[in-house]
């Protein structure tokens, strides 16, 4: 809110303290005959009146708690900046089990029945001192706030600077926030004003709400175009010098093959008949064994092309008992495209394939040799003991050493299916719409339904009603299921349980494994629909690929930090030369 509505404010607020007063006044008892009486009901009168005028915030929004030269924070303001920081960390943590248990040296875990002044959150002594330092749960919300404080001021202190304000569409954002509010009071019972009380504190009104936004939403303009121009100013040349200079803080990959072949030793229990002679042949062929899968590993690492490494391991497969289908699934499976290293990975074979002291080229090989505890040991005049052992040969091919990831964005749509949703469920009465009348067929077909089966039952459907077609690669002899972007659309909007269906310029990484594994997989095709649900610690969902974007990773990964580092050296500009006056007694004012 600017400075310039502060003298309105005042106006405002007299009149308003002159109508509470007449008002109580004409609801004085007139049977009071004395003077003694008289006193202390109108004194009770005006505690009365100063109290509903405080609890409304009339006092509290003159105070002030932070304030620039154009703009300012008051007290119900700030009070709705810590509780919204108390409201965030309450939604985060409460369903985890583990609220109790979060709290600082010497503190306890937060109760929401208790007020945050009433709390410690920490509590720590200085040995060589004595003095004891204790923080509340209230001090440990405010220190958030108060930084949130900050950055609201200096940015709208930017936006007055370089003549940025609010439109229309940004009152009517504001306009929509506070309806829904209100929504949200009468559906918990509430008036307006005690729901906005309750929530984030005594005095807070609707225009402490509005101020607050206000300042929110221009702060946020200011912030859209400065990031804007940052943007814009990322050039090819920039990113490239960026890449160079911070590859550790960037993804960077490897393209492999590789492959384990294991030894192992199962020892017999002494109880067993001629458990000595059995565990004695065992270990024999176990070390036979291990000298067969270590010469297969050195033979493999003695290719010199990807294509002779994996055609002899093809063939080591089929000795081993695979047929042709699954050598060949195992063989492409050994393929790592665009591997990224397992942030503070100890394994072996990361350490060699992301040196930076030796880096790897490609066609470069390694063999990996790894033994547990020895099968057998020496126990003198007793003979042998034995013991379950294994040993591990990997063997890697370097298709290409550290690299950019030059594939571009992908376009993707899903319909997700939760595993909580479904589990156990028993009837349908918890379900709307067509998820609902879909688990229902299930049931009367006597099927468990589940997400799995819901997700499957839905493809079933999609087939059903010819939505989904197959189309056959004349190259490679796959077929793919397809799909039309709408009707993928209406299906789901009709039944994921994700707030969207599609997403754009998704960047490699950056949805859980097996999402991110069929979105990135190097053969897919554009309107592709997943035959079968592809499983995620969320639950199931239907894929649909939807294409790839324009940008490439590793300049959208090196773009977003660019950008980043030049806002916040901008920002920190900013913020150093922006003088803000704090009231630090005014804190105390919120409750």
């Amino acid at each position: 809110m600017g400075k310039g509505n502060r003298t309105k404010q005042q106006q405002a607020t007299s009149l308003l303290s002159g109508t509470k007063k007449r008002a109580a006044a004409k609801g004085m008892p007139t049977w009071v005959g004395t003077l003694i009486v008289v006193g202390v009901l109108v004194v009770a009168l005006l505690a009365c009146t100063f109290f509903a005028l405080n609890s409304r915030g009339v006092f509290l929004r003159n105070k002030v708690v932070a304030e620039t030269e154009h703009f300012e924070i008051t007290v119900p303001m700030m009070s709705y900046l810590v509780y919204t920081e108390y409201q965030e960390w309450v939604n985060t943590y409460q369903d985890t089990g583990y609220m109790q248990y979060i709290k600082g040296e010497g503190g306890d875990g937060l109760n929401t029945s208790l007020p945050l002044r009433d709390q410690i959150y920490s509590s720590k002594t200085d040995e060589a001192t004595g003095v004891t330092t204790t923080k509340t749960w209230f001090d440990m919300f405010a220190e958030n706030a108060a930084t949130s404080a900050e950055q609201l001021l200096v940015l709208c202190e930017q936006a007055y600077r370089y003549g940025v304000s609010l439109d229309e569409a940004d009152y009517a954002d504001i306009d929509n926030a506070i309806q829904m509010l209100e929504f949200y009071a009468a559906y918990s019972g509430y008036t307006t004003s005690g729901y906005i009380a309750a929530m984030y504190g005594r005095g807070v009104g609707e225009k402490d709400l509005r101020a607050i936004m206000e300042m929110t939403e221009l702060a946020t303009k200011m912030t859209e175009i400065k990031m804007g121009e940052f943007e814009a100013g990322a050039t090819d040349v920039r990113l490239d010098k960026y890449f160079e200079e911070h590859k550790s803080d960037l993804a960077v990959y490897v393209d492999y093959i590789s492959y384990t072949f294991t030894a192992k030793f199962k020892s017999v229990s002494s109880s067993e008949e001629n458990a000595a002679s059995k565990n004695e042949e065992a270990y024999n062929a176990f070390e036979a064994e291990k000298i067969k899968l270590k010469e297969r590993a050195d033979a493999l690492a003695a290719c010199t092309t990807a294509e002779a490494f994996s055609n002899l391991l093809m063939e080591y497969l089929k000795d081993d008992g695979k047929d042709a289908t699954e050598a060949f699934n195992i063989q492409s499976d050994a393929h790592h495209i665009n591997y990224k290293k397992t942030e503070d990975s100890e394994s072996a074979l990361e350490k060699w394939l992301f040196s930076t002291e030796t880096p790897v080229k490609a066609n470069d090989t390694k063999v990996i040799t790894t033994t547990g505890d020895p099968a057998r040991e020496d126990n003198g005049d007793d003979g042998y003991d034995y013991k379950d052992s294994e040993a591990t040969y990997t063997v890697c091919f370097v298709l290409q050493p550290v690299h950019r990831d030059e594939a571009k964005l992908q376009n993707v749509g899903h319909i997700l299916f939760k595993t909580e949703t479904f589990k156990d469920l028993k009837d349908t009465s918890k379900l709307s719409g067509k998820t609902k009348e879909l688990a229902q067929s299930l049931l009367d077909q006597g099927k468990t339904v589940s997400a799995e089966t819901m997700a499957q039952a839905l493809i079933d459907l999609m087939k059903a009603e010819g939505k989904i077609s197959t189309i056959t690669d004349s190259a490679t002899g796959k077929s793919y299921y397809r799909i039309d972007k709408e009707a993928f659309k209406t299906y789901g909007e009709a039944y994921t349980e994700d707030s969207n269906v599609f997403y754009e310029d998704v960047t490699r990484g950056q949805m859980v494994d097996t999402f991110d594994a069929w979105l990135y997989s190097s053969d897919r095709m554009e309107n592709e629909i997943s035959g079968t649900a592809v499983k995620t610690s969320y639950g199931y969902h239907i894929m649909f690929y939807d294409g790839a974007g324009e940008e490439i990773n590793w300049k959208a990964a090196a773009r977003e930090k660019l950008t980043s580092a030049d806002y916040e050296a901008w920002f920190k500009a900013c913020s150093e030369a922006t003088k803000i006056d704090v009231t630090a007694k005014n804190w105390d004012k919120i409750n």
